[in-house]
Parts: structure tokens; sequence; C-alpha cells
């Protein structure tokens, strides 16, 4: 049946008189029908709601209605981005990309996996090292699905007060269950860590028994996502837990090129082979550090009056290199690095890097003690 979930949980609200869930799974089938270009069924649903008594609402006034807060502390326990707020642009390897979409897909079709018997995979965990793109692939997934993404950081989910931690996890758990969302439980690690670390209180190992309760208990139409750069402190039960386990990888010279793309925003005009000598001096690099160079390189150029070019984007990444202008052997140094990125391909020839460091040829022929074979 195409729209069970919406309709099981319309049910399901209804006969435990939560008319928020009511109300937002209705609003969620009434997209699904839009979608699926079945307008006098959405128009039917669309009028019920209206005339009825539950006073319609917006989804951020469903949300703010009954966003969790710590009892103690009072403040939000979650973040919630909306489909129309959620702008972010993630650009992953080939092969992240086609795992994710698989995901994607599972979710989209759980109503002909379920009528075939096939048990249906709602949670996910990323892991790799930081600024790789896990929070962003996240907010990727809930944009490709239109549904709210709700963002929950879990070192903030710890409490000083005994009890309280487990009961702010309960708390945001019990929120997802009333709204078709993607929970992504952030910096995983804070929490779920292994239950035989000698270093952990008793308390905060009966929380992790707390987490992965809730995660069990948790229906297969709500997502879960958990990211972590430390999957090896991750409690060995944590794995089970997941359908989906993926290393979100560093970005290949094709991904790099794209982001590279997207963060000049035409701001400059490169030629492709220009946008391939710096993709591959950001290679081995996650796509925050390449955010950060290109940004640095912007932020310098503007506040030296300065024309922003591709010159601006080497300088950046000389520096992050500890090429720093007051190093000796200043232009030997940068030639050198330049030329170790050749890698036995000519990237770099030295009329290229004669341009990039506003030197001869000649020049740069002699302090590399005259190495024709670069050119």
């Amino acid at each position: 049946m195409r729209y069970s979930i919406e309709i099981g949980k319309i049910v399901e609200g209804a006969i435990k008189r939560d008319m928020i869930k009511v109300s937002s799974y209705v609003d969620q089938l009434i997209k699904k029908l839009q979608e699926d270009g079945e307008t006098v069924a959405a128009n039917k649903f669309k009028k019920i709601l209206s005339s009825s008594s539950i006073t319609p609402l917006s989804p951020s006034q469903a949300e703010l209605r009954a966003i969790p807060v710590d009892q103690e502390s009072r403040t939000p326990l979650i973040d919630i981005i909306f489909p129309e707020n959620n702008n972010i642009i993630t650009i992953l390897t080939k092969n992240n990309d086609s795992q994710i979409n698989e995901f994607i897909e599972t979710y989209k079709c759980s109503d002909k996996l379920k009528k075939e018997g096939l048990e249906i995979c709602n949670t996910l965990l990323l892991y790799g090292p930081p600024g790789c793109g896990k929070t962003n692939t996240a907010f990727m997934i809930a944009k490709k699905l239109n549904l709210p993404l709700v963002v929950t950081r879990l070192d903030g989910l710890i409490s000083s007060y005994l009890g309280t931690t487990a009961k702010n996890i309960r708390q945001v758990f019990e929120y997802v269950k009333k709204k078709p969302c993607v929970l992504l439980l952030d910096e995983f690690d804070a929490i779920a860590k292994a239950r035989d670390d000698s270093n952990e209180l008793g308390e905060l190992k009966r929380v992790v028994n707390s987490l992965l309760q809730n995660i069990d208990n948790t229906d297969t139409d709500c997502l879960i996502i958990a990211a972590t750069n430390h999957e090896k402190l991750l409690d060995t039960a944590v794995w089970r837990r997941f359908g989906y386990v993926l290393q979100i990888e560093f970005p290949d010279i094709e991904a790099i090129k794209q982001i590279i793309k997207l963060l000049i925003n035409e701001k400059i005009s490169l030629e492709e082979s220009e946008i391939m000598q710096l993709a591959v001096c950001f290679q081995d690099r996650s796509g925050a550090y390449i955010e950060k160079v290109i940004y640095k390189a912007m932020r310098s150029a503007i506040l030296k009056d300065e024309v922003f070019s591709k010159i601006s984007i080497f300088q950046q990444i000389f520096l992050s290199q500890g090429i720093s202008e007051e190093a000796e052997n200043l232009q030997f140094k940068k030639a050198s690095y330049l030329k170790s990125k050749n890698k036995g391909k000519k990237y770099f020839t030295y009329d290229d890097m004669g341009e990039i460091l506003g030197l001869t040829k000649g020049y740069i022929s002699s302090i590399l003690k005259g190495d024709d074979s670069n050119d």
C-alpha cells in the first residue's frame, strides 16, 4: 500500500489523541499525494484537516510547540532544519554518493519492501575524520526526502544530574515519533562509548543502554543517522543497530573539482587545467579544508584590495603547508612543492610555476637545479 506509513501514523495518533502527530502525518500524506498527481485526494484531505477541530499548524508551528528541552537548564535539545531552509550542497565521492542513494531509495520504497516481507533499513552510521562531510551528508538525505532534519549533538544531552541524560535521550526519540523527519545524532561517540571503558562512570554506561533501547524501539519509518569522528570508541553493540555503515571518504579528484567550482562561484574564470592544478594540491584533504583555504584567499584579496585569482588560492595553499613569506629559500620551497604534485604527470610545467610564483621559466629551472624533465 503506497501510503501505509502515513495512514498508520495518523490512526496511531488519533487513538492516542496526539493531535500534533495526526496533523504532521496528514500534512505528509498530502505532500505525497500531490507529488503523485493525486490532487483530488490531496485537496480532500486538506479540506478535512481545515474543517476539523484540529487547528491547522504550519510545520514550524507544530515543531516549536513540542520541541523538547533539558529539564534543568531549559535549553533546547534539538535544532530543526526544514526543507525550505536546507540549502547546504553536499559533494561526495562517486562511491559514497551511490551508497547514500541506495539508502534513500530503501526508505522511499519502504511500502514495496514491506509488502514483500523484507526488512526495512532506517539506520545509517557515518564515520570519518573531521570535516569530511558527515553532517552535510545528513542534510543532503533530508533534502532529497523533503523531510525536516532534527539535529541533536549527543554531548549536549549529557547532564550533570544523575538520570537526566537518559531522560533527555528519551525526550528526543519521543519527539521524532510525532513527525516524519530525519534524526541526526551528531558527536555520537559522546554517549555511545564502549561500556567496558574503565574511565566511564556507571551512570554513563546505563545511558548507553538507554540509547540502544531507544534506537531499537523507534519505528522503521523514522530515519536515524549517527555521525562520529571516533568510530573506534563506539560500543560493539552500537554497530549492530545500524543497517547501513558508511565511511565518508575524503573527496576524490572529480569531487574536489566540483567543490572548487562551487566555492569560487564564477568569481574568477579558470581553465579546466587550472582547476586540475588546484585539485591535485587539495588531494587527501577534507572538503572543510578546501573551503577554508579558498574562503581565506577570498578574504585576504578583499582586505588587501587585490584581485581574487588562482594566485590568491595558491598563496593560501603555500601558507597551509607552512611555507610562509619569511621562510628561507622561499621560491625554491614553493616550486618544489608544486613539482612534487606532478607525480608522473605534467600538471605543473616550468611555465605554470613561473606564472603562479611570478618568476621566469629560466629562474624556476635554475632554482630546481635545471631539471628539464619537467618541461
